[in-house]
């Protein structure tokens, strides 16, 4: 079973590597390959394999059947469909996922239009879940940040089933047109009715996580804490709380069951807890919204409780490997979350760990020992994905997991219930929830400020986390084991084996992918500097957080020597904030220095130089003596190494583009250029496209941005000046390295590099 299982998941995870899925054509020889298989081969491994290849594509391409037309995008549509999940509220926006019954641009129709994420700007009704609405609204094709780390946006889309995201048009048609019943609508009424009762309560947002899944609420310096200690799973409805909800169900069914001897004589109380288990696991998930990780965690339970109902106690590893082709078989996308495989490899080590022992453990030893076994087993798995772990997450997770899942899950669920019913109850109920809380939040904040709280470092490559896995295996083996001591030796590379090192007069150049604004990061040998961190688009996310700081984790970089902000737009100074909060910055350079008071920002000036590791950094602009206002104030950085030269402008004008040319012509001449303003229509004049004679021009942009950058005359001129373009909104993050001896090396665009089928894919600049 465990064979079959993973024959299962390899031909899942095989798909979901191809950058596009494979025409009818290959799908037909897949089918032969399965009927050999099964028929004459009589492989079970190639069986099982190419059965998961088929079902993911099958799953893909229905979903894609559903697909925005390209000739639709960006057009005024007249839709009808239903809200069908809880609203985000925010400040100047509502956001909300549609169900599109029907969709009409003119005389055309959208007949396979589904689910689209919107974004409702100004002043409207309330959304509530099972409103059926008329509405013009802009649609467009997922799309998100393409970079070499980071959250990847449009897999999230597409394991949501999400088709397109967009926004509503005003619209005096734009009209509710009735309010169905659904699952969403209750969880909608119950989150008002907690809201409005939880005013005021310091742990409110951690309540409403645990009671609905609803994390929106919780500050950031909680989920700072949060991550740093290993707990952030405490909050997220998934196996945990479901498990624990359906255990205290089982326990209470069985108790109720023995009472009344009657009823054992009809069915025996194990069998009828199991049920009572299912039913409060399914209970909790529904009011968690049903997500996906509730989704997997109520398939885990039902397996286990099947085989109470059933009579058979098969083998642990048996029932974890029926659990995971049946999550598999119901969403093949589960493989893309990153909860899917933390909770699948937590129950494995849990269940390796713990069995073949020469004797039980009991008590807290026994709890304790399961808390060692999941950190030391999680490590290598935590640091491939997040770069990052928490050294101190055993000890918090052994204080804090018993005293959220025995005392404050329960208060929360009661709570929430009595609150519909017996209002006082459940005000009392909550209340005292939030009293737990507050010591639990003490502790933590305690240990979260610990200097060895986190430990970061550089992303493992896959055969390092290959032979870490079976490092992880002898490790965590039963004394006497043959070669457990070699477990030792394995794990070593994840800490030990680095990235290769830049050589002396050599740099690595990466523009990443922001969107329409500007983020890019300069390694020399033992050097880093950023050039501008790109835009924050709310309280809660911009691309300090969501992108560069992954990108400097990915690279086991946790020191900056000196950042720039060319100027003081958003675009290019809204992610500083998150990156000064967790990374140690030797020097700070701004064109605007008062944008940036409360930080110690050096002024940038021309003549500015230093050398790093046999690389020249000039600022070559603005001038002191010269009076320059808003983005004409943007610092230009000139970057020489012996193999080339990169010249970063800001968001100069033409006014510093003639001053350039007239005081710093003889510098400006450079191997890449990161276009001045996005490429817009008021930069880049022939004289400065001449002086400067790149051979690469880079143009940060976002996809379909409003300010239509880069502008088409402006990229006709460079393009007529025979310099290679590329851009970001097509390309994703651009990567360029130079070597002292070798020269400019080939760029590295991320959007092909790491394309899936479900990224969107570059198409010639129009």
């Amino acid at each position: 079973m465990v064979i079959t299982a993973l024959a299962f998941l390899g031909g899942i995870i095989s798909l979901h590597q191809l950058p596009v899925l494979p025409n009818t054509a290959w799908i037909v020889i897949g089918v032969i390959v399965l009927s050999a298989s099964f028929r004459f081969i009589k492989s079970g491994i190639l069986f099982w394999f190419t059965l998961g290849f088929l079902w993911a594509w099958f799953q893909a391409g229905w979903l894609y059947q559903h697909s925005l037309p390209d000739d639709l995008e960006g057009a005024d549509l007249q839709v009808t469909g239903e809200v069908i999940t809880v609203p985000e509220k925010y400040p100047v926006r509502t956001r909300f996922v549609f169900r599109i019954r029907q969709a009409a641009f003119g005389e055309r129709r959208w007949q396979k239009a589904g689910k689209v994420r919107l974004n409702w700007y100004g002043k409207h009704k309330e959304l509530v879940p099972g409103q059926i609405w008329k509405l013009k609204v802009r649609l467009k094709k997922p799309n998100g940040f393409m970079n070499p780390s980071g959250f990847d946006y449009e897999g999230w889309l597409f394991q949501q089933g999400i088709i397109a995201t967009g926004y509503v048009r005003k619209d005096p048609a734009n009209s509710l047109l009735k309010t169905e019943w659904n699952l969403q609508k209750i969880r909608y009424l119950i989150k008002n009715r907690l809201q409005e009762k939880l005013a005021g309560i310091e742990n409110r947002g951690l309540i409403m996580a645990l009671a609905l899944g609803m994390r929106g609420d919780i500050d950031q310096q909680q989920w700072r804490v949060l991550q740093r200690t290993g707990t952030g799973h405490l909050i997220a409805i998934s196996g945990l709380h479901i498990g624990l909800v359906a255990g205290l169900c089982f326990l209470l069914g069985r108790f109720v069951w023995v009472i009344f001897p009657a009823l054992c004589l009809r069915l025996p109380a194990q069998k009828a807890a199991a049920f009572f288990s299912i039913a409060g696991a399914v209970f909790y998930a529904f009011m968690a919204g049903l997500g996906i990780p509730a989704q997997r965690a109520l398939v885990m339970i039902f397996v286990a409780m099947l085989s109470v109902l059933l009579d058979r106690s098969g083998k642990p590893a048996h029932v974890l490997s029926l659990a995971l082709i049946l999550v598999l078989f119901l969403d093949s996308s589960s493989v893309l979350a990153q909860g899917f495989w933390l909770s699948f490899s937590a129950v494995a080590i849990l269940m390796y760990g713990m069995s073949c022992r020469l004797g039980p453990f009991r008590g807290w030893q026994s709890w304790g020992r399961a808390q060692w076994l999941i950190s030391i087993g999680l490590i290598p798995l935590t640091l491939f994905l997040f770069q990052q772990t928490s050294l101190i997450s055993p000890l918090a997770n052994f204080i804090a997991i018993p005293w959220v899942s025995f005392l404050v899950v329960p208060l929360v669920l009661s709570g929430t219930l009595f609150l519909m019913f017996i209002e006082p109850v459940g005000q009392f109920l909550l209340s005292l929830s939030d009293k737990l809380l507050e010591p639990l939040q003490q502790v933590l904040h305690f240990l979260s400020d610990l200097g060895f709280a986190q430990w970061s470092q550089h992303s493992p490559s896959v055969w390092v986390l290959f032979i870490s896995i079976i490092a992880i295996i002898l490790l965590l083996a039963p004394r006497g084991m043959p070669l457990k001591r070699l477990g030792v030796v394995l794990v070593l590379p994840v800490f030990l084996i680095d990235k290769p090192a830049i050589p002396p007069g050599g740099l690595r150049f990466t523009l990443l992918d922001v969107g329409q604004g500007l983020a890019s990061v300069i390694e020399t040998r033992n050097h880093t500097l950023i050039f501008d961190t790109g835009p924050r688009f709310s309280d809660r996310f911009d691309t300090g957080s969501s992108v560069v700081l992954p990108y400097l984790r990915q690279q086991g970089i946790n020191r900056i020597d000196s950042v720039i902000i060319s100027h003081g737009d958003n675009d290019h100074r809204g992610g500083f904030d998150s990156v000064s909060k967790l990374m140690q910055i030797d020097r700070i350079y701004s064109g605007e220095p008062e944008k940036l008071a409360s930080y110690p920002v050096v002024l940038c000036q021309r003549s500015m130089q230093w050398e790093w590791d046999g690389v020249t950094f000039m600022i070559l602009h603005p001038a002191k003596e010269v009076n320059f206002r808003k983005n004409d104030r943007s610092c230009v950085l000139k970057v020489v190494s012996p193999g080339g030269s990169i010249l970063l402008t800001g968001d100069i004008h033409r006014k510093s583009e003639r001053y350039l040319i007239k005081h710093q012509r003889k510098l400006l001449s450079s191997d890449i250029m990161v276009a001045p303003h996005h490429g817009s229509k008021t930069s880049s004049m022939p004289g400065f496209i001449q002086a400067v004679n790149a051979r690469y021009v880079l143009f940060p942009a976002g996809y379909r941005n409003r300010f239509h950058h880069p502008n088409r005359k402006t990229y006709s001129r460079y393009a007529q000046s025979g310099a290679i373009l590329l851009d970001s909104a097509r390309h994703g993050a651009i990567q360029i390295s130079i070597d002292a001896a070798t020269g400019i090396s080939r760029p590295i665009t991320y959007r092909q590099l790491l394309s899936r089928h479900w990224n969107r894919k570059a198409k010639p600049f129009p």
